[in-house]
């Protein structure tokens, strides 16, 4: 995929569709890639291998639909966008950041804020079009690696639906973590809080009972489970921290966005999931399973499941 004047600086997925002429199973092929160096375009494909129907569906020269980023997203891992040395210039930087998005000054300054602390997060091609564009006003950025992969919600549709509002409590600072941990009651430090970390590596916290895509936003997520928290003569640690989630279903490779998040805030932490729940998705029945003892048969049909990861079929082609 692309057109005549892209540069080297694109991203491509595949993700499995039914085809809308034999109802088979087809391959949706989704890019976005920049024109000249600055322009972002986007495009998608479609081709099924039963029925041979094929078809241009889109693609145009604007920032990429929610499904066709998800699909970078999960497939590749959000890229970092970071300073490559001293911000001498934060108004040059702000401008860039502003012109670059459409936004109002107020968002510019948060986005400016990100940058200067952990990074911004997207797609590889969205954070070096901002390389681009920042390098223009002289801001010197570069775009490395996130993470891993990013995980979109798995569950039950309705409680998607019904996410209304921001999401979590961010910790993105010593300061912030301190605010949040001092609101809480002992009754409430004494239990396990529903965590994220989102796409921006911040870690987001939530009562324990809470719904995982509530705690997001509805957003896709680096990582997602239980954690709970002891205060020991030094201060405040982690004592425990899983990847239960059942409505992202996140694989123990996650480990890296969550350890990241919590050496942000300065928090100790065992080093590795206390807790490491292993899901897999059953090829004949489609149900997802939690693997215990490691025994990979469904508890549902029997039938063997996969060593890797595959929760999100979609993404795995």
């Amino acid at each position: 995929m692309g057109a005549a004047g892209a540069t080297d600086e694109g991203q491509g997925a595949r993700v499995a569709v039914r085809c809308t002429d034999c109802g088979g199973a087809a391959v949706r092929s989704l890019g976005q890639f920049l024109m000249h160096g600055r322009e972002l375009w986007w495009d998608a494909e479609r081709h099924c291998p039963q029925c041979g129907a094929a078809c241009c569906e889109n693609s145009g020269p604007e920032a990429a639909p929610q499904d066709v980023r998800e699909a970078l997203l999960t497939t590749h891992g959000p890229a970092r966008l970071r300073l490559a040395g001293p911000l001498t210039d934060p108004v040059a930087a702000l401008r860039a950041l502003r012109e670059s998005s459409g936004i109002p000054i107020s968002q510019a300054r948060e986005l400016l804020d990100g940058l200067r602390d952990f990074g911004l997060s997207g797609t590889a091609v969205e954070m070096a079009r901002w390389r681009t564009l920042l390098a223009e006003r002289g801001v010197t950025a570069e775009v490395t690696d996130g993470f891993g992969r990013a995980y979109r919600y798995v569950g039950p549709p309705e409680l998607r639906a019904g996410v209304d509002g921001p999401g979590g409590q961010p910790a993105r600072t010593p300061g912030e973590f301190a605010t949040w941990v001092a609101d809480r009651t002992a009754e409430e430090l004494a239990e396990p809080f529903t965590f994220v970390v989102d796409l921006g590596g911040a870690l987001r916290l939530a009562p324990r009972r809470s719904e995982h895509v509530a705690c997001a936003g509805g957003e896709l997520v680096m990582s997602a489970g239980e954690i709970g928290f002891h205060r020991s003569r030094d201060g405040w640690e982690v004592e425990t921290v899983s990847n239960h989630s059942t409505g992202y279903c996140p694989d123990t490779a996650s480990w890296p966005a969550v350890t990241a998040a919590l050496t942000r805030i300065g928090l100790p932490h065992p080093g590795a999931f206390t807790h490491a729940m292993v899901f897999r998705r059953c090829p004949r029945c489609d149900r997802c399973n939690l693997v215990r003892e490691e025994h990979y048969a469904c508890a549902f049909c029997d039938t063997d499941l996969p060593e890797r990861w595959n929760i999100d079929g979609a993404a795995q082609l």
